[in-house]
């Protein structure tokens, strides 16, 4: 039993949290064990491996009608890998921004389903027959990034440097995502709740190898715990089957959200410390990974599921009973008797008898005396037989009936009349009620993969770079894309974008053409018949137009699928507005007083258009007989003129020889000068140049005699100074020998 009392009981240390979350999951283990349980005998029921009681002999007969039920549900309900719609939250018609950037989440949440169609087809699908079979199903989302280190690299292309001369590195962005992962209903556990908005904490189991938990955790970690195989059955007794376990051994990690703390932990029951503790990972305004559980029959007085085959398991039971019988009787019908042991041709009827063929008896008058053929056998009375079998089939039909109206596939399913007597109006009045809880679990169907769809959205603007929404979006080619920077900061910031995340039901569910059909005809024939009564009223009002519109618009929102098909109703709407305001603006109409005063002074207008008419031709022939004697006294200037500069362009001819032929004379004679002046001028220099040489001449050898003699001296002297200095050291006395004594 549960004691905890107060967190402060719990030290806060990793034996100490270890301790309390060891005690919160053994209760929530505990409490989800007899529904783990129910669970695995439902699954397997479903599969044909058991049913009714677990003591069956090999006479058993299962009609197995819940796979049949399950299988049909399960493919009305889910049938196409979903539509993601994404739309602003208050659709103001200004907020350009706002819509581009609900276009962009549209496109990625819808690239991402194209691109990983397999993946998310699987998740709805495991989740939806999870629910159906268990009771709950679930999914979270998480966040992937892969990052590597890269050399930082400048503007021009070069890299950058650190003091040490050493490439400065930076986390560079290699991917990231945002993946959907499904969880088996044995895998989850809670704490105790009475509804999803009180749920305290949430777990979700995880197997790992003893390597995947040496290479997070740690060698201590790994050498510690408790390993075993995962089984096909997730309560412990369970059935278990070698043939069905994995060869791996593994460990048990569960994985634990608090909201209270707003931290994730994660945990091994049998090692006495807490593995990991973390802040909010994705730090959502909802805290949970995961949507609201897609959970059957919930009650205020606990949060626990209740599988649909718990509310209907006796009719099940009962069928499989009875069909049980039906085959053990139905072997029983056979054509068996006994006969006279004597009467050895009897038995020949049936071992040699062939058509057309007569045998052969003996004593005749005997055989007839014993009451012949009828007097030597005594059939099985089969009739006994056959009544109580068309009994037993009676009741089974009648069961199997009872259990269709219980699990609401009667009408739905097979849209069969009861009896011939029935009236149309009365089957769809039963079809539509009975429709009711099909069309509500579609509906929760919907709301939780556009609330999964809403939490991989709020982790997308949260965590996702710039960079990665806008080439994801491949919003380059858009019209809108001068708005696609401030969408993708109106994105990035969740709060103010409040965008909103729908999956039709239509969109996921298996596509009824017929239903289809007559869901369209009906209501395209409303709307001729609205509009013919429309018409008569707009043409009296043409401003009645937008009111009318939105009267259609109102009726269309009651048909299932109408969303297709409310933007071009909203746009006739804004068309509509539009032409008002133009025919606003526009001048009233004339009454007919007014038309007629305008006649009148259209009258009046015309008369004097008349005499201006008149007025303009006389000026006009008078403008012309002017132009006329202008052009007539240009041409004549024009000859004068003409004349004229013919006159001074002779004169200037003839002025122009004289000038040249005078300016010839001048040359010439300027030339004889010239070369006159010119030949004095080189004898005058020649002369000039010879008496410098001369002189220069004279000078050089004036020079030469000069150094000739000084040189002749300078010798002389150095001779007499040798012979001088020869006497000299030959008169010089010899020195004196000293005395050695001395």
């Amino acid at each position: 039993m549960a004691s905890i009392e107060t967190k402060q009981d719990f030290e806060d240390t990793p034996s100490g949290k270890y301790k309390y979350w060891a005690e919160e999951l053994n209760t929530s283990l505990k409490a989800r064990e007899p529904w783990w349980k129910k669970s695995d005998k439902i699954v397997n029921r479903f599969l044909g491996e058991s049913a009714g009681s677990n003591n069956q002999d090999s006479t058993s007969f299962d009609l197995n009608l819940f796979h049949s039920n399950i299988k049909t549900l399960g493919d009305m309900l889910y049938g196409n890998t979903p539509k993601i719609d994404v739309s602003r939250r208050y659709a103001q018609p200004a907020d350009d921004v706002g819509r581009v950037a609900a276009e962009m989440m549209e496109r990625l949440l819808n690239l991402d389903i194209a691109e990983n169609g397999a993946e998310i087809d699987a998740v709805f699908r495991s989740t939806l027959q999870d629910r159906l079979l268990s009771g709950l199903g679930c999914a979270k989302v998480r966040y992937e990034l892969e990052t590597e280190e890269a050399e930082v690299i400048d503007e021009q292309g070069q890299v950058m440097l650190d003091a040490e001369n050493q490439p400065i590195m930076e986390e560079k962005l290699v991917h990231e995502d945002a993946p959907v992962d499904y969880y088996y209903w044995g895998d989850i556990l809670w704490g105790w709740c009475r509804s999803w908005a009180d749920l305290p904490w949430v777990a979700f189991r995880s197997y790992m190898t003893k390597d995947a938990i040496e290479a997070r955790w740690g060698t201590e970690v790994s050498d510690n715990i408790k390993l075993k195989k995962q089984t096909k059955n997730t309560s412990d007794d369970g059935e278990e089957s070698e043939n069905t376990d994995s060869a791996w051994m593994r460990a048990e990690v569960w994985e634990i959200w608090c909201k209270e703390t707003r931290k994730v932990h994660w945990v091994i029951l049998g090692y006495d410390k807490q593995l990991e503790e973390k802040d909010d990972l994705l730090q959502l305004s909802g805290f949970w990974p995961c949507p609201p559980f897609f959970m059957a029959n919930a009650t205020t007085s606990l949060y626990t599921p209740t599988p649909d085959f718990v509310l209907a398991q006796d009719l099940y039971n009962e069928i499989d009973k009875l069909q049980t019988r039906i085959a053990v009787i139905t072997e029983a019908v056979r054509v068996v008797g006994v006969y006279n042991a004597s009467a050895d041709n009897i038995k020949s009827l049936f071992n040699m008898g062939n058509d057309n063929d007569l045998i052969p008896v003996e004593n005749w008058a005997l055989f007839g005396e014993n009451g012949g053929l009828s007097g030597q056998i005594e059939w099985l009375p089969i009739a006994d037989i056959v009544a109580a079998l068309d009994r037993l089939i009676g009741i089974r039909d009648q069961t199997i009936g009872l259990l269709q109206q219980i699990t609401g596939m009667t009408d739905v399913m097979r849209g069969s009349l009861d009896n011939q007597y029935e009236a149309a109006s009365q089957t769809d009045t039963k079809t539509k009620f009975g429709s009711v809880r099909i069309q509500a679990l579609q509906e929760q169907f919907a709301r939780f993969g556009g609330d999964l769809m809403q939490i991989k959205a709020e982790v997308i603007q949260r965590h996702f770079s710039p960079e990665t929404i806008y080439k994801r979006a491949n919003m380059k080619f858009s019209v809108d894309e001068e708005l696609v920077p401030k969408a993708i900061d109106l994105i990035k910031n969740p709060d103010d974008a409040r965008l909103r995340i729908t999956i039709r039901p239509e969109s996921v569910a298996m596509i009824d053409y017929q239903a289809l059909k007559g869901e369209r005809t009906e209501y395209l024939t409303a709307v001729s018949n609205y509009m013919q009564s429309a018409s008569v009223m707009m043409e009296k009002d043409p401003t009645s137009k937008p009111f009318l519109l939105k009267m259609l618009q109102w009726g269309l929102a009651g048909f299932k699928g109408s969303s297709e098909i409310e933007g071009t109703i909203d746009k006739a709407i804004e068309a509509a507005m539009q032409a008002e305001k133009e025919q606003a603006n526009k001048p009233p109409e004339p009454t007919p007083e007014q038309q007629a005063a305008q006649a009148a002074s259209g009258l009046e207008q015309l008369k004097q258009k008349g005499d201006l008419n008149k007025i303009e031709s006389k000026a006009n022939a008078d403008m012309k007989v002017r132009n006329a004697d202008m052009q007539a006294d240009v041409a004549t200037a024009h000859q004068a003129h003409t004349r004229k500069i013919a006159e001074i362009q002779a004169a200037l001819q003839s002025k122009v020889a004289e000038i040249r032929t005078n300016l010839q004379a001048d040359l010439l004679i300027e030339q004889a000068q010239a070369q006159s002046n010119i030949s004095q001028t080189n004898a005058t220099v020649e002369g000039e140049i010879r008496k410098d040489v001369v002189e220069h001449t004279i000078s050089m050898r004036a020079e030469e005699s000069k150094t000739e003699s000084a040189m002749a001296q300078i010798v002389a002297s150095a001779q007499a100074d040798i012979q001088k200095s020869i006497v000299s050291e030959a008169v010089k006395p010899e020195p004196k020998e000293s005395n050695s004594e001395t």
